[in-house]
């Protein structure tokens, strides 16, 4: 088993609003992040979870306890110690103008190299290093404010690279990203750790994504609590569903996903496989019918799917009539006037 390269004890954080005023976010935090490991931190809006991730890294001042890494108290290590075992990637984006990527990643090599003095050959080695490690290789020359979203991202992710840090913090890396970016970022953090031994430490709002990646959550309460441990058992425990826990929002344990609940819902029997299967019973829960797989469950509605070599049919069976669709737009539309229907029958 790895052992823990950072670990904090009885660790309280928030923030100084004037000796001896002070708001607390969470403390008695006992935590550990082992090596090669990657771990995201995540909880509800207003959590903490930058307040942590800030204070861990020396940014604030923590409030009490300890944050130890590699055994070594945080707060014995010097600037240039320090820039050894973290790298911070935070969610604020910096202006820079018209400089290239090769000059934003060569910063990662500032704290070593100083900002006046020159670069040597093996700082450049480093900094293409870290280009080829986010998959950007061949961007060196190109202007930064001509990049995407995503490739800025990943630079910015070179850039942290570059200092060669034991551990990598990152705060809310996906936050400005599209879906696909979102994804190409948390799987170069995934690669990070299970191929090239870096420690990833980020906070995320993806919680979909971060339960398909991520080796452990540590799972922040709106009341500072923190819970570790590996995603599939924080759900099968209860407590993801419980800290994630809000009106008419649930979280489906079977599915791994949240739902909105839906007034007045309707059952639909559904009967087909594979991928109609799946993206038909999504648009089935979206406008609002829970789905029963028993062909003797008492709905008002069968829906077979059929399957030719080119082409998927959706059959709607119900007391009296049978339809055949040839679009799921189709069938949600008849779906939805036949719940309202339905509705205004029972009134």
């Amino acid at each position: 088993m790895n052992h823990p390269l950072l670990r904090t004890t009885d660790l309280e954080v928030g923030h100084l609003n004037g000796k001896p005023a002070k708001k607390v976010v969470a403390s008695g935090l006992n935590l550990d992040l082992l090596e090669g490991e990657f771990v995201c931190l995540v909880g509800p809006n207003g959590a903490g979870k930058s307040t942590l991730l800030r204070s861990m890294t020396g940014l604030l001042p923590v409030l009490g306890g300890e944050i130890e890494i590699s055994g070594k108290k945080l707060a014995q290590f010097t600037r240039k110690e320090l820039a050894y075992q973290i790298s911070v990637v935070l969610t604020s984006p910096i202006e820079v103008g018209a400089m290239s990527v090769k000059e934003l990643v060569a910063m990662g090599r500032f704290p070593f190299t100083g900002l006046f003095d020159r670069m040597s050959e093996k700082d450049w080695q480093i900094v293409h290093q870290a280009l080829q490690m986010v998959g950007i290789e061949g961007f060196e020359e190109r202007l930064i404010h001509k990049l995407s979203d995503g490739e800025r991202q990943k630079v910015m992710i070179a850039r942290a690279l570059a200092q060669e840090p034991r551990i990598l913090v990152l705060d809310e890396p996906t936050a400005y990203l599209d879906l696909p970016g979102r994804v190409s970022v948390m799987n170069l953090m995934r690669e990070l750790s299970s191929e090239h031994g870096k420690t990833v430490l980020t906070s995320t709002h993806d919680l979909d994504l971060a339960m398909r990646s991520a080796d452990r959550f540590w799972l922040m309460s709106a009341g500072g609590e923190i819970i570790q441990g590996a995603p599939e058992d924080l759900v099968l425990s209860g407590d993801f569903q419980r800290i994630f826990a809000r009106d008419k929002v649930s979280f489906d344990s079977q599915n791994g996903h949240f739902s909105v609940a839906n007034k007045g819902e309707e059952f639909v029997s559904l009967h087909g496989e594979g991928d109609a299967r799946v993206w038909t019973e999504r648009a089935l829960q979206r406008i609002g019918f829970q789905v029963l797989d028993q062909i003797e469950a008492d709905a008002p509605l069968r829906i077979d799917i059929e399957e030719d070599e080119k082409d998927v049919f959706w059959v709607v069976n119900d007391k009296s009539s049978s339809q055949r669709f040839v679009s799921l737009a189709d069938l949600t539309s008849y779906l939805r006037l036949f719940k309202n229907q339905d509705t205004l029958n029972s009134d």
